[in-house]
């Protein structure tokens, strides 16, 4: 009993704390069974981002998986903004501003004739395949499912790729096409004397750029699984299947991805690794910087890609689509023509440019802040278990190299569809402490619960 105003009340004591109890950052949430109308739409979903054929809705081409975004999009939308997805994050926030900017600016700076299939399919492949991820994926048994499923699909995938790579035939989209409408053959010249793989999609850079975010999930996210000596394979045979496009944006993928898993193993011991990486870009950074001739991004870009020239096409691929950005800083040009020498191609091999130019600045910030803000937060999260630390390291990994070699290539269609999905179904990682963490209340008779405090409310979106 206590006084409370000139009264006397009953408070409750609070419970005692288990021994079991774990401090709120470490509480993940439980691998709860997966109904199974949620595991049979993962795979449906995953596994229509191999199918090569395309379906005509008018003048509207779909994809297997655009077709599945549009059935589902407002189910999606409705089961997110009712909550049964879980809280709200800041990551939401970001995507959907994102695709709602891209959607009005294509209408705003295009005919209304022109501008609906455009902006309707940029709303689809970034709010409606997030979503998608957001709503299917909650714990960490649905996210091992969405990668097993799709490293099952590379799998599965990769005697065709190698004969794509030997022969230069198109088996998979040769057999789709027996079927109805399917993708065009993309045919480039030869690098390493073997030709570029495309397998089931449109271009040899986007099925190496599909396939590099599994890296890291085939080689850490079942690695203590039990059982199945075959999953050891699962690795070299997604770092094959990725080398069959002789992509410089998968290769690059690649090779971060495996100087952060080595970096990891070599320095497991210290605790400040990251922060030592991290201090360790930035001083070569600068060191470039002061002693070279050349910019750090001219060095980057000479090192990473196959042969001069194309170093050379991307650095004037930056130069003229920068200066072209900052003409429309804000609204962009709601057209993929952009100005440049007669020389040059069509192509803007710059995934974060594009986006600055089709729809401004501010959509480039808007997801970029949505992919960094995912992976810090991720990052500060500690794990239960050498199970769950590998997912969470397997996600940042593949995230930060995804994010880094976008620079070199674009991304678009399934590639970038498989991106935001991949986005929205590791957010759970995100919020599993706060989710699992109890309601700061008071429980006293006559008083209310006290008022969530401003951090608090931050935690909650995930800041």
């Amino acid at each position: 009993m206590a006084v409370r105003h000139g009264r006397l009340v009953r408070l409750v004591p609070p419970a005692p704390p288990t021994p079991s109890a774990a401090p709120v950052d470490t509480v993940a949430l439980p691998d709860a069974p997966l109904a199974f109308r949620t595991r049979a739409a993962i795979v449906l979903f995953v596994s229509s981002l191999f199918l090569p054929s395309v379906f005509f809705l008018g003048p509207i081409v779909l994809s297997p998986a655009l077709l599945f975004l549009t059935l589902g999009f407002l189910p999606f939308i409705g089961i997110w903004a009712s909550g049964r997805a879980g809280g709200r994050l800041a990551t939401d926030i970001l995507v959907l501003a994102c695709a709602a900017w891209a959607f009005v600016t294509r209408f705003v700076l295009l005919p209304f004739s022109n501008a609906v299939e455009p902006a309707g399919i940029v709303m689809l492949q970034t709010a409606g395949a997030f979503l998608a991820g957001r709503v299917l994926v909650r714990n960490a048994v649905a996210t091992r499912l969405v990668f097993g499923t799709a490293i099952v699909g590379v799998v599965l995938m990769m005697p065709f790729l190698i004969i794509e790579s030997v022969t230069g035939a198109k088996p998979l989209l040769n057999a789709a096409a027996l079927l109805g409408h399917t993708l065009l053959p993309t045919n480039m010249d030869p690098r390493w004397g073997l030709g570029r793989s495309q397998g089931v999609f449109e271009h040899p850079i986007l099925l190496g750029m599909f396939v590099a975010t599994l890296i890291s999930p085939a080689i850490l996210m079942f690695r203590k699984a039990p059982g199945r000596p075959e999953r050891a394979l699962a690795g070299p045979i997604v770092i094959l299947s990725a080398m069959t496009s002789l992509s410089t944006g998968a290769l690059l993928s690649m090779n971060i991805q495996f100087g952060l898993m080595l970096w990891n193993a070599a320095l497991r011991q210290v605790r400040q690794r990251w922060t030592i990486l991290i201090c360790l870009v930035v001083f070569l950074y600068v060191t470039a910087d002061l002693l070279s001739n050349r910019t750090p991004f001219h060095l980057f870009v000479d090192y990473a890609t196959f042969s001069a020239q194309s170093s050379y096409n991307r650095i004037l691929i930056w130069q003229y689509g920068s200066a072209a950005v900052m003409d429309a800083p804000l609204l962009g040009h709601g057209t993929d023509d952009w100005e440049r020498p007669a020389f040059m191609h069509a192509s803007m091999d710059n995934f974060w440019l594009v986006i600055a130019y089709r729809y401004g600045l501010p959509a480039f910030l808007l997801l970029a802040g949505a992919f960094l803000l995912t992976i810090w937060r991720i990052a500060r999260r500690s794990a239960c278990s050498a199970q769950e630390q590998n997912m969470r390291l397997a996600t940042i990994f593949s995230l930060v190299a995804i994010m880094i070699a976008a620079v070199s290539v674009h991304l678009w269609n399934n590639s970038y569809i498989w991106l935001m999905f991949m986005l929205g179904a590791v957010t759970w990682m995100t919020q599993a402490g706060n989710e699992a963490a109890p309601a700061a209340v008071v429980a006293e008779e006559g008083l209310g619960p006290v008022a969530e405090s401003r951090h608090a409310r931050l935690r909650r979106l995930g800041f």
